[in-house]
């Protein structure tokens, strides 16, 4: 007899497993009642031949097993934290694949690269092609705005590349720094929030690669054969070829990739950088408390055993001075490392900034006269990657400062320094010692750090709002010309 209460537990216990994710979740739980559907009634006999033996069943058991360890090992490096997790191995994998960086092992391996990276130029050299016989005979505003936003977005890719590949080294540099967690291993709660980011910025950027492919294959399906100007011509003459057309439409969304993922990496260091300086901002404001409740416990030991107050003071100053060391020391190194890094930021978002300036105007022209069509909406999503990389650059940028001065702004503020540093003359060198380092760094804290568009202006929110102004006024010009 059919039991509705019996199955809708069943229906509900599938959905919860299905879609909730858990430390024992199955990530084909969601075809297991599907294919046993479909394998027991796409025919019927078939249902009596599973009756009679289990041959098949017990082939898909080890199908499905082993894709299921094959998944399992493939992105449990991506979402599970351990102390030897890399920050950015995710990155390094996606950065190979879209033609940003690769550390090649040998001249074979540079030689596959090189060839395998020279196909995206290619494509941006056609487009120059087009460019130029647009200018001997002019086509349609549309066709030219297309061409001049696609040899535009190409060639910012272009220097993008060329920046990081550049700086490589101190971008290497940095990701080792940001991937010794040696600072406050210990402490559960910092491990749980690196175990957080960890995971967070792999989601990120999977959710970024399959945005990129879904617009490829909107792009494929949608835009390649619909006009001319993003087929590959020759002469003039469209390539009567659909296997050539198709391998250069996947050639023209490499660089997407490529335009999205040389973001990436900014973006991953400025996150991870922003958590420890969160870290460190945490673990100065806790320095009173640690210092005192160590030192109340030590002297009161010292007390029940009749040392002198100037043994008490030694106890003191032996456990303050490691405590304000050892986080004055990663605050010193976390700020030379933001000063490497905003040599290489400073370049990357002056490319970016004025390319993303003239690109929004280009698209907008673009969408004023498609409108929120098929061909309209691809503009209207590489617009809003385009403002959202510029909104995430200015944010990270400002929030880091904001954190770095709230560091001095604790030590300033934040600790009762008359009633911990009272002068003694048996310890004249130790105050004044503490003393001086407290003052070189509220110093530092307060003068911020320094990131600008190439040294043309700082980079913030300002700038941000800027941008979207400039871009405005831009847009409204061209619209003047398409009338």
């Amino acid at each position: 007899m059919f039991n509705v209460i019996q199955w809708t537990s069943i229906v509900r216990v599938w959905f919860r497993g299905t879609f909730k994710f858990s430390e024992d979740a199955d990530y084909f739980m969601l075809i297991q009642p599907l294919y046993k559907l479909l394998y027991l009634f796409e025919n019927p006999v078939r249902i009596s031949k599973c009756i009679n033996s289990n041959q098949y069943c017990i082939q898909f058991k080890m199908c499905y097993q082993k894709m299921r360890n094959g998944f399992q090992v493939l992105f449990r490096r991506f979402i599970t934290f351990t102390d030897k997790s890399d920050y950015f191995d995710l990155y390094r994998i996606l950065a190979t694949i879209s033609a940003i960086h690769y550390d090649a092992f040998c001249w074979i391996d540079q030689t596959v690269w090189i060839m395998y990276r020279f196909l995206p130029i290619l494509v941006n050299i056609s487009y120059f092609y087009k460019a130029y016989r647009l200018i001997l005979l002019p086509e349609d505003n549309t066709s030219a705005a297309v061409v001049i936003a696609s040899i535009w977005g190409f060639t910012e890719g272009t220097l993008r590349i060329g920046i990081i590949e550049t700086c490589y080294g101190t971008l290497s540099k940095i990701m080792s720094f940001l991937n010794d967690r040696s600072y406050r291993q210990q402490d559960a709660l910092v491990r749980q929030q690196r175990a957080a980011l960890f995971v967070q910025n792999n989601r990120i950027q999977f959710i970024l690669v399959a945005t990129m492919l879904t617009v490829a294959a909107w792009f494929m399906t949608t835009q390649l054969f619909s006009r001319d100007a993003f087929m590959l011509q020759i002469n003039g003459h469209v390539v009567d070829s659909t296997a050539i057309q198709i391998l250069y439409g996947l050639l023209c969304n490499v660089w997407g990739l490529i335009y999205v993922l040389s973001f990436a990496i900014f973006y991953i260091i400025m996150n991870t950088l922003q958590l420890e300086m969160m870290i460190l901002l945490d673990g100065i404001t806790n320095v009173q408390f640690t210092v005192m409740d160590g030192a109340t416990r030590q002297i009161e030991i010292l007390e029940t055993s009749g040392h002198s107050s100037h043994m008490q003071q030694l106890v003191f100053w032996s456990i303050l001075q490691p405590e304000l060391n050892r986080h004055i020391s990663r605050h010193v190194e976390l700020l030379d490392n933001l000063k490497e890094f905003s040599s290489i930021v400073g370049p990357f978002s002056f490319v970016q900034y004025y390319g993303t300036f003239a690109l929004i105007a280009d698209c907008g022209f673009i969408l004023s006269i498609e409108g929120l069509s098929t061909n309209g909406m691809i503009y209207l999503i590489f617009v809003t990657v385009l403002v959202f990389q510029s909104f995430i650059i200015c944010r990270g940028i400002e929030k880091i400062n904001d954190l770095n001065e709230a560091i001095g702004l604790v030590l300033y503020a934040g600790f009762n320094w008359p009633e911990l540093l009272r002068y003694n003359k048996h310890f004249r060198y130790q105050h004044a010692a503490a003393r001086h380092t407290l003052m070189l760094v509220i110093g530092r804290s307060q003068k911020g750090f320094q990131c600008s568009y190439g040294g043309l202006g700082g980079i913030s929110m300002e700038r941000f709002a800027q941008l979207m102004q400039k871009s405005y006024s831009l847009l409204t010009i061209l619209l003047q010309f398409a009338k």
